[in-house]
């Protein structure tokens, strides 16, 4: 999962870059994430009688590189979204005489077109270099419009029908999924919790239910660690003041001994600790370019009056900086 870095807590949190200027949100990257580290457990989720027959114990082998290469063109729009699946696999199977089955997983959020339109289109391109019938599923993020469940089509007396799975997260069950011993479906409460949230404190309560229920299951300490990393970025809490109410929430979390990754949180609340500090040592290096910048006003013979009303400080503060 490629969010599970070191520096990958502290930029959960991260929504600036070095200019001040928002960044885009990578939610396409995130949920790709999400779908590498935990496919069976979606399957299992989404398309249970694919789930059943998969052989869990060997790794699935994605195929969205080599599909990229299948179209010869020039025109760089067509190698890039939404023009290609964002995952194409093949699922190992046991028991049967068919030894894999290829599995398209298409992430749709509030953008991308047409999705049914473009689910047919890529099965075309799948049919056409693998001469396989694809098996489909898309993943419905957005709660703010409504999807066609099947491409259709009908042409003098020729007509086509493409049915596939999905999985819609506004028509997911909140309770089922807070209770669920699936790992998958606490991610996808996460990502119903950003579609009912509408303000930063909103966002604060979902992100501490989230952690507690999290902290309450008895998963692997890396499934854990890799969860709490996607549920903090698909929340984004930006608001300073509640990130560190969050910060100290885990603290306590963990002081209860509810929290198995103890030595992963620790090293977050050292790499805040240090970037405080830092912050910290910039603000009093601008506050003494500042000062150095008024004394040479002084000198020059400006007032105290105007460079105090110039920079909004009262005019005694400044007045101190003569001796």
């Amino acid at each position: 999962m490629r969010c599970v870095d070191d520096a990958g807590v502290i930029n959960a949190f991260e929504n600036e870059d070095s200019s001040g200027k928002r960044e885009r949100f990578d939610h396409d990257g995130l949920w790709k994430d999400l779908i590498d580290r935990f496919l069976y457990p979606l399957l299992k989720r989404a398309v249970p009688e694919l789930y059943e027959k998969a052989d869990i114990n060997i790794k699935p082998r994605f195929l969205d590189k080599e599909f990229r290469d299948i179209l010869n063109t020039g025109d760089p729009e067509i190698h890039m979204n939404p023009y290609f699946a964002d995952f194409v696999l093949e699922v190992p199977m046991k028991n049967t005489d068919v030894a894999w089955i290829l599995l398209h997983i298409e992430q749709q959020g509030t953008g991308g077109g047409n999705l049914a339109e473009r689910m047919n289109h890529y099965r075309c391109l799948i049919y056409a270099h693998y001469r396989r019938e694809p098996v489909a599923l898309a993943i419905i993020t957005s709660g703010h419009r409504k999807e066609e469940r099947f491409y259709s089509h009908s042409h003098f007396g020729t007509e086509i029908v493409y049915r596939y799975s999905s999985l819609v997260l506004a028509e997911l069950d909140d309770g089922e999924l807070q209770t669920s011993d699936n790992p998958t479906d606490l991610a996808l409460y996460a990502a119903k919790c950003v579609l009912q949230a509408k303000e930063e404190i909103q966002k604060f309560k979902y992100l501490r239910t989230l952690t507690e229920l999290l902290a309450e299951r008895g998963w692997d300490r890396n499934e854990k660690r890799d969860l709490i990393l996607f549920i903090m970025r698909i929340i984004n809490l930006r608001d300073e003041t509640l990130q560190e109410q969050y910060w100290e929430y885990r603290q306590q979390l963990n002081r209860e001994g509810k929290l198995m990754y103890e030595p992963f949180l620790k090293q977050v609340e050292e790499r805040m600790a240090e970037q405080r500090g830092m912050e910290k040592g910039m603000e009093k290096g601008m506050e003494k370019g500042k000062e150095e910048i008024m004394r040479n006003l002084l000198t020059n013979g400006i007032s105290p009056e105007i460079i105090a009303q110039s920079a909004g400080l009262p005019v005694e503060q400044v007045r101190m900086l003569i001796n």
